[in-house]
């Protein structure tokens, strides 16, 4: 059973990693639209370049200010860089739901419907216009008070954090605590929840010792949804912001092996996390059994 387990991880990641090469030898191909042709010799040798330089990662080299430079460890800066804000902004987007999802759910129906109904309306801002709106609000505070509460944008090789995190975070949040709520009221309405009522458990101590630890299970996996929507908006988060991430590493060579190359590494430390959390889940809560 054990082994059975290794290799279905082992494949969902060799598929995952497939699809990425797949995904990353496109461009060349699809450049041919511009000629109305597609040449699928092109693509074929896209790929076959592609293969062989992860193959050989350690002879691949990367331009950079004129200069060639080999692809690791240079690549490595950027994509760490990129991850500590996007697993900030992943923490940050987790702790913030799951409280306002516990503080929510101790109101009645009437309450936490209109609370809902206000967070749905702010999951349709744009996630361009938070950035702006975050930004001008520190350029705001810093007129009237001279106090600069944190950096607006990077310059040169500096790096960001705190409000970069904030803006990565805000529509994840909202994200989360919609499912979050979905997930808590169905457990409210579970016979656990209902016999540990009558017999005089408050609701704050049902929600947090019982509701909590059943409904948590589903919102990590759910929350694969939200990690893939906030790695379409890092990368417009890193432009504006001017961050010295992985999309302007990427933008720096337009080639598809290091597009491919950086992706794959930018996805390793991801899929390892949720591999390890369905691991612990199963073993710490569920006793080893598989979660649907």
């Amino acid at each position: 059973m054990q082994m059975r387990k290794v290799l279905d991880v082992a494949i969902r990641f060799v598929l995952s990693c497939t699809g990425i090469i797949l995904i990353g030898a496109l461009p060349p191909f699809l450049a041919g639209l511009q000629r109305k042709t597609l040449d699928w010799g092109i693509y074929w040798a896209s790929l076959k370049e592609i293969v062989y330089s992860i193959v050989h990662v350690q002879d691949v080299t990367y331009m950079y200010l004129q200069t060639e430079k080999p692809l690791f460890p240079f690549m490595l800066e950027p994509v760490m860089y990129s991850l500590s804000v996007m697993l900030g902004a992943f923490v940050l987007a987790c702790t913030a739901a799951l409280l306002m999802t516990i503080i929510t759910i101790l109101f009645n129906y009437r309450v936490r419907r209109f609370i809902k109904i206000i967070f749905y309306i702010f999951e349709s801002i744009p996630d361009i216009l938070i950035i702006f709106i975050a930004q001008l609000s520190v350029i705001f505070i810093f007129q009237k008070s001279g106090i600069l509460l944190m950096d607006i944008a990077a310059l040169d090789k500096q790096k960001i954090y705190l409000l970069p995190i904030v803006c990565l975070s805000i529509l994840p949040t909202v994200q989360l605590f919609r499912l979050s709520m979905i997930v808590f009221e169905e457990e409210l309405n579970k016979d656990y929840v209902l016999l540990a009522r009558s017999i005089g458990l408050k609701k704050l101590f049902i929600v947090i010792v019982h509701i909590f630890r059943n409904a948590v299970i589903s919102v990590f996996f759910q929350s694969k949804k939200t990690v893939w929507f906030m790695l379409s908006n890092l990368f417009i988060l890193e432009y504006l912001f001017n961050m010295g991430g992985v999309t302007l590493f990427m933008m720096e060579s337009l080639n598809p092996k290091i597009f491919t190359i950086t992706l794959i590494a930018f996805f390793i430390p991801i899929f390892i996390f949720y591999t390890v959390g369905e691991w612990l889940i199963k073993r710490k809560i569920t006793g080893g059994e598989s979660i649907s």
